[in-house]
């Protein structure tokens, strides 16, 4: 059964067929539509990027946007600004949002030449998903110029992602206190990331196949992370941490060498998320402790971590991320939250 309302052409499909589970509290998607429209604007953004058009019926324009994937997953498969090129004409086939006119979850486009791009595909035949690993084996040196252990360079996550083995996920146990304080969290309106939000230090290392950044210089050393382009700093001229430390995502972190081991301990934490699919949370007495040293035999970068907050979590936690040398540099995620109203949380 199919029917035309203006120029959308609405079909009715079985549930599950078009079924994005992480859209679907956004979008309806035992829906599809199929919009025609003239480019009006194209943003290449993280997370989610969006392309605007104009629909014309009858005289009438009404001006749409649709939601992609990320901005940094579309560049890796090969779509530039000029992909979506203003004033060329678009056909959008998706999902309707389902707090907002005029507005789409894209699965599939059709350009003015015809051509046909699914949501995930890569625009050219030979497109890395991912960076992948750099064989540095035989340049790379152990020690840096001030002797610390050369920790440095471009690194991407081997512990997170489709087809990710290496590492050890950490596996929490709340509190009662702890549990009270995730109730009623709902991963579609409450998840950090929809606000341009890293989450916290230990998902965000690990998130996607952004390219994080080390850098060490003698009494401090910066961890430039790739999602979110959150920025830590651990100081190596400080024994303790300072009395009146204003609590942030971060923390306050200091560190010291043991051996080829980079330590970290950071306290100073503001309450947050651990947990973005659950909604665990942590509090600010969360403490963790990092050991972070490269192995050469497995040309990895490691990272044990242990977590412990008395009052939302049970005992301590251990994980461990792996991460390898990277064939691309850092490039800023460049975040520009755009879903609007669609995705606050209905009062009704």
């Amino acid at each position: 059964m199919k029917k035309i309302l203006s120029s959308v052409l609405i079909a009715v499909a079985p549930f599950g067929v078009f079924a994005h589970h992480s859209s679907a509290p956004h979008f309806d998607n035992t829906i599809n539509i199929t919009v025609e429209g003239v480019v009006t604007d194209w943003k290449m953004v993280n997370p989610h990027g969006y392309v605007y058009f104009d629909v014309t019926k009858d005289g009438e324009t009404a001006n749409w946007r649709c939601e992609t994937t990320s901005g940094s997953l579309m560049r890796q498969r090969g779509f530039t600004k000029d992909t979506f090129a203003i004033g060329s004409k678009i056909i959008v086939t998706g999902n309707p949002a389902r707090r907002e006119d005029n507005h789409c979850f894209a699965s599939s486009f059709v350009l003015a030449d015809g051509t046909k791009i699914g949501r995930n595909d890569s625009i050219t035949a030979k497109v890395s998903q991912q960076p992948n690993l750099k064989d540095v084996s035989q340049s790379r040196p152990a020690t840096l110029a001030n002797g610390q252990p050369n920790l440095q360079g471009p690194w991407v996550t081997k512990s997170f992602g489709r087809g990710a083995t290496e590492g050890t996920r950490a596996r929490f146990k709340a509190t009662d206190v702890g549990k009270k304080a995730a109730a009623g969290y709902e991963m579609s309106f409450d998840d950090p990331i929809l606000s341009c939000h890293i989450v916290n230090i230990f998902n965000g290392w690990n998130h996607d196949s952004n390219v994080n950044d080390i850098i060490q210089k003698d009494d401090v050393i910066t961890m430039q992370y790739g999602f979110m382009d959150f920025v830590r700093t651990i100081h190596l001229n400080m024994k303790e941490h300072p009395e009146n430390i204003i609590p942030s995502t971060g923390g306050h972190s200091i560190g010291w060498f043991e051996d080829n081991v980079l330590v970290v301990d950071t306290v100073g934490f503001e309450e947050g998320v651990l947990s973005h699919q659950t909604g665990m949370r942590h509090s600010q007495q969360m403490h963790s402790v990092e050991r972070i040293y490269f192995d050469d035999k497995k040309q990895r970068l490691i990272r044990d971590y242990s977590i412990t907050d008395p009052l939302y979590l049970q005992g301590e936690t251990k994980g461990q991320d792996v991460m390898a040398l990277a064939d691309k540099p850092y490039s800023p995620y460049n975040c520009v939250e755009l879903s609007g109203k669609n995705n606050i949380r209905p009062t009704e």
